[in-house]
């Protein structure tokens, strides 16, 4: 009898908080709907200086403060210099100027991206015109999304993006939304899935149809589960310490004999781009500890991994 009534009275109080669970979905969707419109006909700037003064009073931000402590602690050991990292901010912001470009459209952020791509197509397409297969790698700074719609946007018009994780299905109706021709290809996928998708992927950038984008400053804690185990590791020195970077970028440019294209966004009263000159698939490996370092110590408060505790020194 006693475990009836436990049953009864679970399953009542379930019922009960049914009504509640569909009033906050109602309106959790409103709010969006809002945040999307105050985005597509505000003014970008003033948005997020609120939206700053939001973050720093505790108001925005919420699920990534406790990553200031990491962040900063990370930045000072390593560069030396006694200023703070606010990954509350950086991943706050990037949240705002995704949504800005996607779901809202908004005119503003449009045409920054559309210049950034400008910018980075004056170094690709002369490489197409010379039937160079090109490999853009640009850094987790601002916005991965924005980094990959900025490179989706240079001559041929296509590319295909090498993740960590399943963005392709995360990500599928921004990409509508931002009208960029983006395919995802995950390490996650077991090998059989993985190969197939690279090699189609390899190619289409081979035959210069399509560009491929892959992140070369993703750590190797992101990679350590898979079926790639240690081999996708590059060892190096980076701040002057033993460090290890994921070796991909290196490994499909020596594929396909393609130059790669390192570039950065930056967040300067707009949305920016700091290109890199073209490098061969066979200087890519030594140059990227170098490039790393650089965006690193140069754009603190744009780079979007100083959370991460291992970084690039991960010990096993």
């Amino acid at each position: 009898m006693m475990r009836f009534v436990i049953i009864w009275c679970v399953f009542s109080a379930k019922n009960s908080l049914t009504p509640v669970l569909k009033l906050h979905s109602v309106i959790r969707r409103c709010a969006f709907a809002v945040f999307r419109k105050l985005l597509r006909y505000g003014n970008l700037p003033v948005l997020l200086w609120v939206a700053k003064r939001l973050c720093s009073l505790g108001l925005l931000g919420r699920a990534y403060r406790r990553q200031n402590a990491v962040a900063t602690q990370n930045f000072r050991s390593l560069t030396g210099l006694d200023g703070t990292v606010d990954a509350a901010w950086i991943a706050t912001r990037r949240s705002i100027l995704e949504v800005a470009a996607t779901w809202a459209r908004h005119p503003a952020m449009l045409r920054q991206i559309a210049d950034c791509s400008a910018a980075l197509d004056s170094v690709v397409a002369p490489l197409h015109q010379q039937n160079i297969p090109v490999v853009l790698a640009p850094l987790h700074a601002v916005s991965d999304v924005l980094a990959a719609m900025v490179g989706a946007g240079v001559t041929p018009g296509r590319a295909g993006v090498v993740v960590s994780s399943s963005a392709e299905v995360y990500n599928q109706q921004a990409r509508e939304m931002g009208n960029v021709s983006l395919t995802y290809c995950s390490i996650h996928q077991n090998n059989t899935q993985l190969a197939s998708s690279l090699m189609s992927l390899i190619m289409e950038v081979a035959s210069g149809e399509r560009n491929l984008i892959i992140f070369p400053d993703i750590t190797p804690d992101y990679t350590v589960q898979t079926e790639e185990g240690t081999s996708s590791r590059l060892s190096c020195r980076l701040f002057n310490r033993p460090a290890q970077l994921h070796s991909g970028v290196a490994r499909l440019s020596r594929a396909i004999s393609a130059q790669v294209v390192f570039y950065h966004l930056y967040y300067q009263n707009g949305l920016r781009i700091h290109i890199h000159t073209p490098v061969s698939a066979r200087k890519a490996a030594a140059r990227l500890p170098d490039i790393i370092e650089q965006q690193m110590r140069e754009y603190p408060q744009d780079w979007l991994l100083w959370h991460s505790h291992s970084l690039y020194f991960i010990n096993h």
